[in-house]
């Protein structure tokens, strides 16, 4: 393990994310180009596409996760890479919907064994005291992709049709695969604790009771997968409204939708960096309740562009508030996923993640399902970005409340290789 989070095991798992994270915008536009601008397509069709991908991945994420703790990670990294490219191949031949629904549907579930794979041998690149720095330059490579990437597929796909857009996809993923196969061997863990603490865990306990055993006793996970749920119900909320919004209260268009979620890309950015370069921070918590009460920020900005008479200024005011709660979300996301890596086992990290993907997953879902029946039926957007707002300040209240009076439930686990040093 290098002490550097700048190790050279790091840089290739961020440029492979990277390279393939590319092929999926590329794809990812594609599609919509050959179902909605090329097509007949509806917003039901829209939907559909994310549903198809989301849906596979809720179901498939734990399961990936029992295999990252089963199996060698870098492996499973390369496997997911060469499937997924392979079946995105099969969106080169068709524009059959249902096809296209059929193929998303396969390659969420290979594409979903990548991220419990990834954050579990991030701790095994990287020193415990260096996870934040690891974590932040990991996220910062997916701002910066967040901000270009759209803007690179849009002018791919201005050159040639989405078929031939869609083989620079399939070879990003082989290609993310040949860069992996430069990483060490990155076998399952094995449970250290027990002969450190000796604290035996029992051999009859399968992995469902283990798991089951480990958020029973860490009211910190309990807690991050509660705030983790809530904020990617809030950040769903605005991907599913914001355009809506943007064309009939701001009276903007695709321009001004773009600079909203570039500003966002833009703000995470500025957190990873701030967090990467802080070497010594240590308050994880604390930025976790920071990154809460700034992603506040954009449904406060979305209520406030509402009373504000001077469509120029009100821009202005949604494209501040995108980059504030942009700040909040690198903040939320980062420490998060140092959490699950501090908080969790490392024999069990794998399963965990996986559980925390589905989480995620499942807090997109309910906002692409549940968001269209509030809206308008039961709220007027105004009244939703409010209760938006009372809900994050709640959870805001809440971590606080946590880490003040209950700290030591929160308290980081003292990771192994510091107390084989003592």
């Amino acid at each position: 393990m290098q002490t550097n989070y700048f190790n050279k095991n790091l840089v290739i798992v961020g440029i492979s994310e990277s390279v393939s994270g590319l092929g999926n915008w590329i794809t990812m536009m594609a599609i919509f180009a050959i179902l909605i601008f090329k097509g007949d397509g509806t917003i039901l069709t829209s939907s559909g596409v994310f549903l198809a991908g989301l849906i596979p991945a809720f179901l498939f994420s734990p399961v990936a996760g029992h295999f990252c703790d089963r199996y060698d990670r870098k492996i499973l990294m390369i496997i997911s890479e060469v499937l997924s490219g392979t079946v995105i191949l099969g969106l080169v031949f068709t524009e059959n919907i249902i096809l296209i629904y059929g193929l998303i549907a396969i390659q969420a579930v290979t594409i979903s064994i990548m991220s419990p794979a990834r954050q579990s041998s991030v701790p095994a690149l990287v020193s415990s005291d260096q996870l934040t720095q690891a974590n932040a330059f990991l996220q910062q490579l997916a701002g910066i992709f967040k901000i270009f990437a759209p803007v690179l597929a849009g002018f791919l796909l201005s050159l040639v049709s989405p078929h031939t857009a869609i083989i620079f996809d399939v070879i990003s993923f082989f290609l993310s695969a040949l860069i992996l196969t430069r990483l060490p061997v990155l076998p399952p863990e094995k449970n250290n604790k027990e002969s450190i603490q000796n604290k035996p865990i029992k051999n009859q306990q399968n992995w469902y009771q283990r798991i089951v055993s480990i958020f029973k006793s860490s009211t910190g996970l309990k807690l991050l997968f509660t705030v983790t749920f809530f904020a990617i119900f809030v950040v769903i909320g605005f991907d599913v409204l914001s355009p809506i919004f943007i064309r009939d209260v701001l009276q903007g268009n695709e321009q001004i939708f773009g600079f909203s979620v570039g500003m966002i890309g833009l703000g995470t950015l500025t957190a990873s960096i701030i967090l990467m370069m802080n070497k010594k921070r240590k308050k994880y918590w604390n930025d976790l309740i920071l990154g809460i009460g700034l992603l506040a920020i954009i449904p406060v900005g979305l209520v406030l562009v509402t009373i504000v008479n001077d469509l120029r200024f009100a821009t202005w005011l949604l494209l501040g508030a995108c980059f504030i709660g942009g700040v909040g979300n690198g903040f939320l996301v980062i420490q998060a996923t140092t959490l699950l890596q501090l908080l969790s086992p490392r024999e069990n990290l794998g399963k965990i993640s996986g559980l925390f993907q589905s989480t995620a997953i499942f807090g997109q879902l309910c906002g692409l399902i549940l968001i269209p029946i509030i809206v308008p039926n039961l709220l007027l957007m105004p009244e939703f970005f409010l209760v938006m707002t009372f809900l994050l300040i709640m959870l805001f209240l809440m971590m606080i409340f946590y880490t003040k009076i209950k700290r030591t439930q929160l308290a980081i686990p003292i990771p192994a290789e510091n107390i084989l040093e003592k």
